[in-house]
């Protein structure tokens, strides 16, 4: 089969064969020009033997070549004719603009001109496969840098399309929220200052570690953490190691949080002889409940399910801080009949051998020396 190229001329379409012989089709008049230089019924007969798949190929232009495709896409009916798909071009020439700037795939459902799309945008879009929507320019508008990080870092795990459901995705979901995911990306950044560097790189790494294959529910989870944690307190770890298990225990706090305790117990309860300082440790007792929820969002752990033991008697709760860092949370600690029974650190991991040297140490001081829990 002869080689042919295919290129805009002034009005004309060129179909530019090998052996020198053209076919012309003329936008202004919407006719076909054959082999013979005359006019003539449609391009069909003309091009016999080659598909619009080769046409499209031939096109030097490869933005042209992908604005034809579009046509055929978007018509209702089949079109088989390169004829038929050239005379419609003036019906998408707000299409055949955006193309033509190396934007590759574009939504029919796009409501937008070439002129509204910023030129960061065009040229991210020109080397990635990222379909252009209302959704995709509203969030490019809202946050242009947090989506060129999106698709400029080395992921491991996300892909491209995963990117697009978190920045494009406009469906409901979810019985307490009806955001979508793009949504929840954009209050993650604004409300509870997560960064969107940090953040995709967070939902890369759960999608690798934890085997999350659904992006969407990913980042809703996260959002749910984030909303939960963000109304107990404001000192909660935004990329915790272990998410799936650090979300069940801060929906098991958020409960409790819910349960209105009564302050003033817990003020009656607070014992300030068991502080303590021994060498660079300080003994603390947390001043109100408040500072039990704060500990049990800085520690990821469960004590703030300790706060009713608290206020019925039944046991005391301690922070272990460094004293040149009083108000970073180190060692959580519950006693019992004046005796430390368990101490344990972040993720309910456990102490180190100074920290454990200071636990001893206090139990000494109150003259109990029994065994002490370190591990969960």
């Amino acid at each position: 089969m002869i080689k042919i190229k295919v290129y805009k001329e002034k009005q004309f379409l060129i179909f530019d064969f090998e052996d020198g012989k053209k076919i012309k089709y003329d936008f202004k008049t919407k006719e076909a020009i054959g082999i013979k230089n005359n006019t003539v019924k449609n391009l069909k007969n003309q091009l016999r033997g080659y598909t619009l798949e080769t046409i499209y190929e031939c096109c030097e232009d490869k933005n042209y070549g992908r604005f034809l495709k579009f046509i055929k896409k978007e018509e209702i009916y089949e079109i088989c004719n390169i004829g038929s798909i050239l005379e419609r071009v003036p019906k998408y020439s707000r299409y055949e603009q955006i193309f033509s700037s190396g934007i590759k795939n574009v939504s029919s459902m796009f409501s937008h001109t070439i002129n509204d799309i910023p030129k960061g945008l065009i040229k991210l879009m020109s080397t990635k496969e990222i379909l252009l929507n209302d959704d995709i320019l509203k969030f490019y508008n809202t946050n242009p840098n947090a989506f060129q990080t999106a698709y400029n870092l080395h992921y491991l795990g996300l892909t491209d399309m995963d990117i697009y459901y978190i920045l494009s995705y406009s469906r409901n979901f979810g019985d307490w929220e009806t955001l979508d995911t793009q949504s929840y990306f954009n209050r993650l950044i604004e409300e509870y200052k997560y960064t969107a560097k940090s953040l995709l790189l967070y939902l890369d790494e759960l999608k690798t570690l934890e085997a999350i294959e659904d992006v969407r529910f990913l980042i809703r989870e996260i959002y749910d953490y984030a909303r939960m944690m963000g109304q107990m307190s404001d000192k909660f770890d935004k990329y915790p190691r272990h998410f799936l298990t650090t979300h069940k225990i801060a929906c098991r706090n958020y409960n409790r949080f819910k349960k209105e305790f009564d302050e003033k117990l817990f003020e009656n309860r607070i014992n300030k002889d068991f502080e303590f300082r021994y060498k660079n440790y300080l003994f603390i007792y947390p001043k109100s409940i408040q500072d039990i929820k704060d500990e049990s969002v800085q520690q990821n752990n469960c004590i703030s399910s300790y706060i009713d033991k608290v206020i019925e008697g039944n046991c005391h709760i301690l922070f272990l801080r460094l004293s040149d860092s009083p108000d970073k949370s180190l060692v959580t600690m519950e006693v019992q009949n004046n005796k430390i029974v368990v101490a344990l650190g972040k993720f309910n991991y456990k102490i180190s051998e100074n920290e454990r040297q200071a636990v001893e140490a206090w139990n000494k001081k109150f003259n109990n020396r029994e065994k002490i829990n370190y591990v969960a």
